[in-house]
Protein backbone atom coordinates (compact mmCIF):
# COMPACT_ATOMS: atom_id res chain seq x y z
CA UNK A 1 0.00 0.00 0.00
CA UNK A 2 2.93 2.85 0.81
CA UNK A 3 4.45 1.32 -2.58
CA UNK A 4 0.74 2.46 -4.24
CA UNK A 5 0.86 5.78 -2.39
CA UNK A 6 4.02 6.87 -3.59
CA UNK A 7 2.56 8.64 -7.57
CA UNK A 8 -0.14 9.26 -6.06
CA UNK A 9 1.15 11.81 -3.35
CA UNK A 10 3.08 13.15 -5.98
CA UNK A 11 0.58 13.82 -8.48
CA UNK A 12 -0.85 15.85 -5.40
CA UNK A 13 1.90 17.96 -4.65
CA UNK A 14 2.60 18.54 -8.56
CA UNK A 15 -1.16 19.56 -8.85
CA UNK A 16 -0.64 22.26 -6.15
CA UNK A 17 2.57 23.18 -7.53
CA UNK A 18 1.22 24.54 -10.80
CA UNK A 19 -1.95 25.60 -9.57
CA UNK A 20 0.04 28.25 -7.16
CA UNK A 21 1.95 29.45 -10.26
CA UNK A 22 -1.00 29.60 -12.41
CA UNK A 23 -3.37 31.38 -9.69
CA UNK A 24 -0.57 33.73 -8.91
CA UNK A 25 0.46 34.79 -12.66
CA UNK A 26 -3.57 35.12 -13.95
CA UNK A 27 -4.65 36.61 -10.76
CA UNK A 28 -2.05 39.26 -10.31
CA UNK A 29 -2.48 40.23 -14.06
CA UNK A 30 -6.38 40.85 -12.97
CA UNK A 31 -5.21 43.23 -10.15
CA UNK A 32 -5.06 47.01 -11.54
CA UNK A 33 -2.11 48.16 -9.10
CA UNK A 34 -0.01 45.30 -10.23
CA UNK A 35 1.47 46.66 -12.55
CA UNK A 36 2.46 50.13 -11.03
CA UNK A 37 3.92 48.08 -7.68
CA UNK A 38 5.29 44.88 -8.80
CA UNK A 39 6.42 45.43 -12.64
CA UNK A 40 10.30 46.17 -12.06
CA UNK A 41 11.36 49.61 -13.34
CA UNK A 42 14.77 50.57 -12.59
CA UNK A 43 13.67 54.17 -11.44
CA UNK A 44 11.49 52.89 -9.28
CA UNK A 45 13.41 49.68 -7.72
CA UNK A 46 16.55 52.66 -7.38
CA UNK A 47 13.90 54.65 -5.46
CA UNK A 48 13.41 51.91 -2.97
CA UNK A 49 11.25 48.77 -4.26
CA UNK A 50 13.96 46.06 -4.17
CA UNK A 51 11.04 43.91 -3.92
CA UNK A 52 10.48 44.48 -8.02
CA UNK A 53 13.49 41.82 -8.73
CA UNK A 54 11.61 39.24 -7.45
CA UNK A 55 7.86 40.57 -8.00
CA UNK A 56 8.16 41.26 -11.50
CA UNK A 57 8.87 37.86 -12.23
CA UNK A 58 4.83 37.08 -11.33
CA UNK A 59 3.48 39.74 -13.53
CA UNK A 60 3.36 40.09 -17.04
CA UNK A 61 3.14 42.59 -20.03
CA UNK A 62 -0.32 41.51 -21.41
CA UNK A 63 -3.15 38.92 -20.08
CA UNK A 64 -1.46 36.62 -23.18
CA UNK A 65 2.18 36.85 -21.96
CA UNK A 66 0.68 35.46 -18.70
CA UNK A 67 -1.31 32.99 -19.92
CA UNK A 68 1.55 31.93 -22.25
CA UNK A 69 3.81 31.46 -19.08
CA UNK A 70 1.35 29.69 -16.89
CA UNK A 71 0.98 27.12 -19.72
CA UNK A 72 4.48 26.83 -20.23
CA UNK A 73 4.65 25.79 -16.75
CA UNK A 74 2.11 23.52 -16.49
CA UNK A 75 3.79 21.27 -19.65
CA UNK A 76 7.20 21.43 -18.23
CA UNK A 77 6.45 20.55 -14.72
CA UNK A 78 3.93 18.00 -16.00
CA UNK A 79 6.44 16.40 -18.80
CA UNK A 80 9.10 16.14 -15.82
CA UNK A 81 7.03 14.64 -13.27
CA UNK A 82 8.31 11.37 -13.31
CA UNK A 83 11.80 11.81 -13.61
CA UNK A 84 12.03 14.74 -11.26
CA UNK A 85 10.03 15.48 -7.73
CA UNK A 86 7.61 18.46 -6.96
CA UNK A 87 10.18 20.20 -4.76
CA UNK A 88 13.25 19.26 -6.94
CA UNK A 89 11.43 21.18 -9.70
CA UNK A 90 10.54 24.22 -7.45
CA UNK A 91 14.27 24.20 -6.64
CA UNK A 92 15.14 24.97 -10.65
CA UNK A 93 12.38 27.39 -10.43
CA UNK A 94 13.98 29.09 -7.53
CA UNK A 95 17.01 29.39 -8.80
CA UNK A 96 15.77 30.67 -11.93
CA UNK A 97 14.00 33.23 -10.32
CA UNK A 98 17.01 34.95 -8.50
CA UNK A 99 19.36 34.63 -11.75
CA UNK A 100 17.17 37.10 -13.46
CA UNK A 101 17.01 39.37 -10.25
CA UNK A 102 20.71 39.24 -10.01
CA UNK A 103 20.86 40.13 -13.62
CA UNK A 104 18.12 42.76 -13.12
CA UNK A 105 20.00 44.50 -10.32
CA UNK A 106 23.05 45.15 -12.27
CA UNK A 107 22.04 45.53 -15.94
CA UNK A 108 21.88 49.58 -15.91
CA UNK A 109 20.19 48.71 -19.23
CA UNK A 110 17.70 47.12 -18.12
CA UNK A 111 14.63 49.94 -18.04
CA UNK A 112 11.70 47.38 -16.94
CA UNK A 113 10.84 43.84 -16.76
CA UNK A 114 8.14 41.68 -16.68
CA UNK A 115 7.53 37.81 -17.05
CA UNK A 116 8.34 34.27 -15.90
CA UNK A 117 9.92 33.36 -19.05
CA UNK A 118 13.42 33.61 -17.44
CA UNK A 119 12.54 31.69 -14.65
CA UNK A 120 11.34 28.95 -16.41
CA UNK A 121 14.33 28.38 -18.73
CA UNK A 122 15.80 27.95 -15.19
CA UNK A 123 13.03 25.34 -14.55
CA UNK A 124 13.80 23.31 -17.47
CA UNK A 125 17.80 23.42 -17.23
CA UNK A 126 17.01 22.60 -13.09
CA UNK A 127 15.18 19.55 -14.06
CA UNK A 128 17.77 18.40 -16.78
CA UNK A 129 20.27 18.60 -14.77
CA UNK A 130 18.28 16.94 -11.69
CA UNK A 131 17.71 14.07 -15.01
CA UNK A 132 21.56 13.94 -15.62
CA UNK A 133 22.41 13.84 -12.12
CA UNK A 134 21.56 9.59 -12.59
CA UNK A 135 19.29 8.83 -9.73
CA UNK A 136 17.51 5.78 -9.43
CA UNK A 137 14.89 7.34 -7.92
CA UNK A 138 11.88 7.05 -11.09
CA UNK A 139 9.03 5.57 -11.07
CA UNK A 140 8.93 5.90 -15.08
CA UNK A 141 8.35 3.87 -17.18
CA UNK A 142 8.79 1.26 -14.41
CA UNK A 143 10.08 0.27 -11.30
CA UNK A 144 11.45 -3.09 -13.21
CA UNK A 145 12.87 -0.80 -15.78
CA UNK A 146 13.84 2.01 -13.27
CA UNK A 147 16.31 -1.29 -11.59
CA UNK A 148 18.02 -2.02 -14.94
CA UNK A 149 19.35 1.20 -15.37
CA UNK A 150 17.17 1.86 -18.65
CA UNK A 151 14.96 4.41 -17.44
CA UNK A 152 18.23 6.81 -15.78
CA UNK A 153 19.68 5.92 -19.71
CA UNK A 154 16.34 7.79 -20.95
CA UNK A 155 16.54 10.14 -17.91
CA UNK A 156 20.26 11.36 -19.07
CA UNK A 157 19.21 11.03 -22.85
CA UNK A 158 16.48 13.84 -21.99
CA UNK A 159 18.69 15.65 -20.44
CA UNK A 160 21.17 16.42 -23.08
CA UNK A 161 18.86 16.84 -25.42
CA UNK A 162 17.23 19.83 -23.04
CA UNK A 163 20.41 21.18 -22.05
CA UNK A 164 21.62 21.20 -26.09
CA UNK A 165 18.40 22.85 -26.82
CA UNK A 166 18.32 25.95 -24.39
CA UNK A 167 22.09 26.45 -25.44
CA UNK A 168 21.20 26.68 -29.07
CA UNK A 169 18.24 28.80 -28.50
CA UNK A 170 19.96 31.04 -26.48
CA UNK A 171 22.99 30.98 -28.52
CA UNK A 172 20.73 31.71 -32.10
CA UNK A 173 18.81 35.01 -29.45
CA UNK A 174 22.51 36.16 -28.69
CA UNK A 175 23.79 36.25 -32.50
CA UNK A 176 20.53 37.12 -34.47
CA UNK A 177 19.71 40.61 -34.05
CA UNK A 178 16.58 39.75 -36.01
CA UNK A 179 15.76 38.13 -32.94
CA UNK A 180 16.45 40.83 -30.21
CA UNK A 181 13.49 42.78 -30.85
CA UNK A 182 9.82 41.63 -30.10
CA UNK A 183 9.11 38.40 -29.67
CA UNK A 184 5.74 36.52 -31.40
CA UNK A 185 3.50 37.88 -28.86
CA UNK A 186 4.54 41.10 -30.25
CA UNK A 187 6.11 42.00 -26.79
CA UNK A 188 9.63 43.27 -26.35
CA UNK A 189 11.95 40.31 -25.06
CA UNK A 190 14.66 41.03 -22.19
CA UNK A 191 17.05 38.13 -23.47
CA UNK A 192 19.67 38.28 -20.71
CA UNK A 193 17.02 37.07 -18.34
CA UNK A 194 16.65 33.89 -20.53
CA UNK A 195 20.81 33.24 -19.98
CA UNK A 196 20.49 34.49 -16.24
CA UNK A 197 17.32 32.41 -15.59
CA UNK A 198 19.11 28.95 -17.08
CA UNK A 199 22.27 29.78 -15.18
CA UNK A 200 20.43 30.10 -11.96
CA UNK A 201 19.12 27.01 -12.10
CA UNK A 202 21.97 24.69 -12.99
CA UNK A 203 23.75 26.31 -10.07
CA UNK A 204 21.03 26.37 -7.54
CA UNK A 205 20.29 22.89 -8.22
CA UNK A 206 24.01 21.44 -8.55
CA UNK A 207 24.17 23.15 -4.83
CA UNK A 208 21.56 21.72 -3.76
CA UNK A 209 22.47 18.44 -5.29
CA UNK A 210 26.16 18.47 -4.02
CA UNK A 211 24.97 19.44 -0.56
CA UNK A 212 22.76 16.63 -0.16
CA UNK A 213 25.88 14.62 -1.23
CA UNK A 214 27.92 16.24 1.32
CA UNK A 215 25.40 16.10 4.34
CA UNK A 216 23.72 12.53 3.36
CA UNK A 217 23.76 10.11 6.48
CA UNK A 218 26.19 7.50 6.15
CA UNK A 219 25.42 4.07 5.16
CA UNK A 220 25.12 1.32 7.43
CA UNK A 221 27.02 -1.47 6.29
CA UNK A 222 25.35 -5.36 5.99
CA UNK A 223 26.95 -8.30 6.65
Amino acid sequence: MRRASRPIHREISLAWFVLVFVALTLGLQMWPASAALLRFSRTVYEGGAWWQLLTSQWVHLSGLHAAVNAMALLLIASACSRLVRTHEQIVGLAGGCIGVALVLAFDPDCAYYAGASGALHGLLAGNAVHMLWGREKTDWPSEAQAASGRSSALARGLAFVILGGLVLKLWVQGSAKALAGESWLGLPVYHPAHEAGMAGGVILVLLVLALGVLFAPPRQKTG
